[in-house]
């Protein structure tokens, strides 16, 4: 983090004295570490999460009289990468974003660098506005510099195909190679780089927005190296191919930093590596940033401000529950005043969370979920959360925690909200105690945000609203949009809609989508479900009660984005039927 040239006094004026986000003696606690740790403030205030970064950079840009950008390397016009030279704008934290005439727009780490901005001006002739940006994202979109990056990878490509012969890991090619698709990878903001095997070729695909897409094909003979240079990074045994192996290793981009998971396996064709990108950005979103409606995200916090309790989070690999509960976390640790012992027992850690007391499951070592949440108890915990609720003995523990004076977070495999009870009670937990400790079960999934800078409205495609009408509940879902006020009152609820699609352009690469959003079903726990509980009713008992009771559905709150204009009806279909 690039430090900014703001005063002690000014944070305080600005955190503790007009806003009142920081309490004086927390700020002093900030300023001490500081001061002990030879970091500038802010930092100290960000490490300490008090403060996520996002908004004291929107604080600052306020105060300053200076726009703030959430950078995103779509926001980059490439040719106004040619007004300053690339050894410039790293050493000065800053890169063009667009030429229009003679206004040129600059995204700083530090705005008021008034010295840097007539320099510009008198280096460019240009006239210079600068807008705040992240330090992180800066460094990022500083890859761009390095041309396309599609065309070098596809370059890369055919260098490969004729150079790689043999497995040595220090072979410059490997090297090339591994960097252009970390580089790829950084620039189009992939969350996972899958290398495949197969007979005639390897493939190398990023899953972007939740979708895969291929970046390139490599002979089979290019796969060796590749996963040994891998290998070498993530400390893992080279020799090793049946087995498979998990490791992490850290790639500096010339001057951004990308932090990688790898899992390895065994596949007919030879081994298949998967990197997960273990992006900070997912660190800095607030319970706003998910998605939630604002009816929901007051349920939410409400529930993960309680004392004592369990609040679940649902759906399938990729739905975004580790956000969801890293944005929880995060907000009961700043609502809560720092006052709290916060524990976690994850299956990995995925991102160190500040003032947060992390700890990974080992098996090798012998701690599980089981073992290392029976530790945590004796570590006097306030909240805990627990990577995912997998067995009846981690389950059985979990819950006897949150009847005692504690509150639990974790995560739980099923379809839907309500299916989560009925699913705890097969793992053997007793009825009583779910009924005694659950308080709110969050179901998501994610689907695609409409891209906003090329975003259309248009008729609705016939075929699809029929197949809204033909939902079970269609009447149901018709109240709840209108008690939202997001359908009118006419005869025909559909009639009127518009929905929207992204027709492409630059900023989202051509697919009309950019970004992610959750859909989410919240199931809150009322003394009638308490009671169904102890009766051990079923799935679809407890859900018909839930949806009478007015539970809003995941579909229905896809369909609610859908008129909103920030997803598509498809997308709601591929993930809430």
């Amino acid at each position: 983090m690039v430090a900014l040239k703001v005063t002690e006094d000014e944070l305080r004026d600005l955190l503790v004295t007009r806003l009142e986000v920081i309490e004086p003696v927390e700020f002093e606690r900030a300023h001490a570490m500081a001061a002990r740790l030879r970091v500038p403030l802010e930092r100290a205030l960000v490490e300490r999460g008090r403060v996520p970064l996002g908004f004291l950079l929107r604080q600052l840009a306020d105060a300053w009289g200076v726009a703030f950008i959430d950078l995103k390397v779509s926001d980059v016009v490439p040719q106004a990468l040619d007004v300053l030279p690339e050894e410039y704008a790293r050493r000065h934290a800053l890169i063009p974003l667009t030429l229009a005439g003679s206004d040129l727009r600059v995204a700083m780490a530090d705005p008021r660098d008034h010295r840097v901005i007539d320099e510009i001006e008198r280096m460019t002739k240009l006239r210079v506005f600068p807008l705040l940006a992240p330090a992180d994202a800066i460094a990022r979109a500083h890859l761009l510099y390095r041309a396309d990056l599609r065309a070098l990878l596809e370059r890369a490509a055919e260098h490969a195909a004729v150079a790689v012969r043999s497995v040595a890991v220090d072979e410059p090619s490997s090297v090339e190679l591994l960097d252009r698709i970390l580089q790829y990878a950084a620039v189009a903001r992939a969350s996972d780089i899958h290398v495949e095997p197969y007979e005639l070729e390897t493939l190398v695909r990023v899953r972007i927005d939740g979708v895969l897409h291929e970046v390139m094909s490599l002979p089979p003979s290019a796969l060796a190296p590749l996963a040994a240079r891998i290998k070498v990074l993530s400390r893992l045994r080279i020799d090793e191919r049946r087995v498979p192996q998990d490791g992490r290793f850290d790639a500096d981009l010339g001057g951004f930093r990308m932090e990688l998971r790898v899992s390895t396996m065994l596949t007919h064709w030879g081994e298949k590596l998967v990197l997960r990108v273990l992006s900070r950005e997912h660190l800095q979103l607030d319970l706003e940033d998910l998605g939630l409606a604002p009816a929901d995200h007051e349920t939410v916090l409400r529930n993960a401000l309680r004392p004592h309790g369990m609040v679940l989070v649902t759906g399938p690999t990729g739905s975004g529950k580790s956000t969801t509960l890293y944005a929880l976390l995060a907000r009961v640790g700043t609502e809560r005043q720092n006052v709290v012992n916060i524990s976690t027992i994850e299956d990995p850690v995925e991102y160190a969370l500040p003032r947060i007391s992390q700890t990974a499951v080992n098996p090798a070592a012998g701690v599980d979920f089981a073992t290392g949440l029976r530790a945590l108890l004796r570590q006097d915990p306030d909240i805990i959360m627990v990577g995912e609720m997998r067995d009846r003995e981690t389950a059985e523990i979990a819950v006897r925690a949150a009847l005692v004076g504690r509150l639990l977070l974790s995560t739980l495999h099923t379809n839907d909200a309500t299916s989560s009870v009925p699913r705890l009670l097969d793992m053997g937990v007793e009825p009583y105690l779910v009924a005694s400790t659950l308080a709110l079960v969050i179901a998501q999934r994610l689907v695609r945000r409409i891209c906003m800078a090329c975003r259309e409205s248009v008729a609705p495609d016939d075929s699809l609203l029929a197949v809204v009408r033909e939902q079970p509940d269609f009447e149901a879902t018709v109240a709840v949009l209108r008690r939202a006020g997001v359908l009118g009152a006419g005869p025909d609820p559909l009639g009127a809609i518009r929905v929207f699609r992204g027709i492409g352009c630059a900023h989202c690469g051509g697919r009309g989508f950019r970004g992610r959003l959750g859909l989410f079903e919240l199931f809150e726990i009322g003394d009638g479900f308490r009671r169904m509980m102890m009766e051990r009713r079923d799935a679809a008992s407890i859900r018909r009660a839930a949806v009478a009771a007015g539970m809003k559905t995941m579909f229905q709150d896809g369909l609610a984005k859908v008129v909103l204009g920030e997803t598509t009806l498809d997308e709601v279909f591929r993930v809430a039927l």
